[in-house]
């Protein structure tokens, strides 16, 4: 059996830490045959996939230890030589069989044994068969849930895990899969165990699990370690491989790590790492390994996961360099194409236009609000939307509905409404006012929107709905920041409260001021999936900063 070989490595061979500096391995040893099929003496990493309720072996299952890819053949079995910077053997879930969970109810597609280069590997899997394949799913994107400290993840437990738990618990979700969006802790390693066991026995009903797969982030990477390859071993050992992938249905799923290591910073008490974004040419070759593999893309669709974004920062062009540019190409090959995205800690969504998938829909990327939030200091993302994450229905090969879930709201929460007159202050003083653009406007911040698919109208009472506009420059939502600074205790140096968004809307109150506004007005944004024409529409009646606490809702306390 052949291997896909794959060029380049994860770290050069001078590296200090290299795991095996000489080139050179061990072969099949005393191993000469599995199910019917001879090993190579060359091959060390080898095993059987077999069905669970046949025992027979399972064939054309691709199988790679992150570095080259092959297919296990007629009998089942699997056999290539390992890399030398090899952590893990691991396979891609087939459609047609469900995901193998471990004991502790989380994907369970890899090798958990140390891989020894001078030995022989064998690792065999055995594969449930599914009744029917899937081809309507639903998947919950967890981003950032960035947990510090015991506080922070006993908060992830309770308000995320819990909320994501009622939402889809028994409310016609169906089969339901989650992916962390990176981040999954903040730098202080002491939390690898309490989010491995967050993220552990997620029942979301009678003998029914959530599994979560986990994607890494800037913050999961060892800050001790002194490459790409030494950073990242914490996660490995907690989560397993950082590149991987798995099938439901007709959706091809692949989770990767785009933060690319340069090393440590000190100063700090849990120390971050310096580091920049996008993906290597050993992990494009991996890439198209993979994507080769899968049958009739142009039929199928690809959800594609990572930590930080391919739009670059909050402007409106795309990162191209490191890779970027092919990696889209690549997404395009399928019927329809999303990109999951966290990092940032506030939602966003951009249209790749320059990307056409087969299917005629350019690649859509979606940016999701942290379930950190503003690193758990309030209720807030950094922008003022609520901490939350997002639900995506699958059907077939289309994503044909999705939702930005607020944690502790309901799915309506998708917009708030504000006075453009309005000044804010408070305990420490500093004040804060909407730019003169909005003087006597109602603005209304739609946190999930983007510049296409969303119909936004005020509604005064028994009057015609008027048209809203969006703003064609980044905004700030005033209120939320100035509740940040003034009651939760952030700091205007902070330069993760400064973020300059796109997600607001505005038109000048009928009566002239927002204020003075008769009741029974509305403002109402109205949502078009593009990729299936499904409509939402999300309402607010009473403006935010005209309650009795104009933080209500904001946290700690309001």
């Amino acid at each position: 059996m052949t291997a896909i070989l794959l060029g380049g490595v994860a770290c050069s061979s001078s590296d200090p830490e290299d795991p095996n500096a000489t080139p050179g391995g061990g072969g099949g040893g005393d191993v000469t045959e599995i199910n019917g099929t001879k090993i190579d003496p060359n091959n060390n990493l080898i095993g059987l996939i077999s069905d669970a309720s046949t025992g027979k072996g399972i064939p054309g299952v691709p199988v790679t230890d992150g570095y080259s890819f092959t297919q296990t053949d007629a009998n089942g079995v699997y056999q290539f030589e390992a890399n030398r910077y090899c952590r893990n053997v691991y396979y891609t879930t087939p459609s047609n069989y469900k995901v193998a969970l471990s004991q502790s109810k989380t994907p369970a597609f890899y090798s958990t044994k140390t891989i020894d280069r001078y030995a022989v590997n064998r690792n065999d899997f055995v594969l449930e068969p599914l009744e029917s394949e899937e081809k309507d799913f639903t998947l919950v994107m967890i981003s950032d849930p960035q947990c510090q400290s015991d506080t922070h993840v006993e908060r992830f437990k309770t308000e995320t895990m819990m909320d994501i738990r009622s939402a889809i618990s028994g409310s016609g979700y169906g089969n339901v899969y989650a992916v962390t969006l990176g981040d999954v802790i903040y730098d202080n390693q002491a939390q690898w165990e309490p989010m491995v066991n967050a993220l552990s026995n997620v029942s979301i009903g009678t003998d029914k699990y959530l599994p979560v797969f986990n994607c890494i982030g800037n913050h999961d990477h060892n800050n001790a370690g002194v490459s790409e390859y030494t950073a990242t071993q914490s996660y490995v050992d907690h989560f397993g491989p950082t590149d991987y992938s798995f099938n439901r249905g007709d959706a091809h799923i692949v989770v990767m790590d785009n933060i690319m290591y340069l090393k440590s910073t000190s100063g700090a008490t849990y120390n971050a790492c310096e580091y920049t974004q996008g993906f290597t040419k050993q992990q494009y070759e991996w890439l198209k390994a993979d994507l080769d593999l899968v049958e009739n893309k142009a039929e199928k669709l690809l959800i594609f996961c990572a930590h930080a974004p391919f739009r670059n920062g909050s402007s409106v062009n795309v990162n191209k360099d490191k890779y970027y540019g092919e990696f889209l190409q690549l997404f395009s090959q399928f019927k329809e194409a999303h990109i999951m995205i966290g990092h940032t800690h506030y939602p966003e969504n951009y249209i790749h236009t320059g990307y056409v998938c087969k299917g005629g829909k350019p690649i859509y990327e979606h940016v999701h609000a942290a379930a950190s939030g503003g690193f758990w200091w309030s209720d807030l993302c950094t922008d003022g939307s609520p901490n939350g994450y997002g639900i995506y229905t699958v059907e077939g090969a289309s994503i044909t509905d999705w939702v930005a879930k607020s944690t502790g709201r309901t799915e309506a929460t998708q917009l708030r409404a504000y006075d453009g007159n309005m000044k804010y202050t408070g305990s420490k003083s500093e004040n804060y006012a909407w730019e003169s653009m909005f003087k006597d406007c109602f603005i209304a911040t739609v946190w999930n929107d983007d510049k296409v698919n969303w119909k936004v109208e005020f509604i005064p009472k028994g009057g015609a709905p008027i048209e809203m506009k969006r703003v064609t420059s980044g905004q700030r939502d005033w209120c939320a920041y100035s509740f940040l600074i003034n009651e939760a205790g952030r700091s205007k140096t902070n330069t993760s409260y400064h973020k300059q968004l796109l997600h607001y809307w505005y038109v000048k109150a009928p009566s002239g001021s927002p204020s003075t506004e008769p009741d029974g007005w509305e403002i109402r944004a109205t949502q078009t999936i593009p990729t299936s024409g499904k409509t939402h529409v999300y309402s607010v009646t009473q403006l935010q900063d005209h309650q009795t606490d104009p933080y209500t809702g904001f946290g700690a306390g309001h």
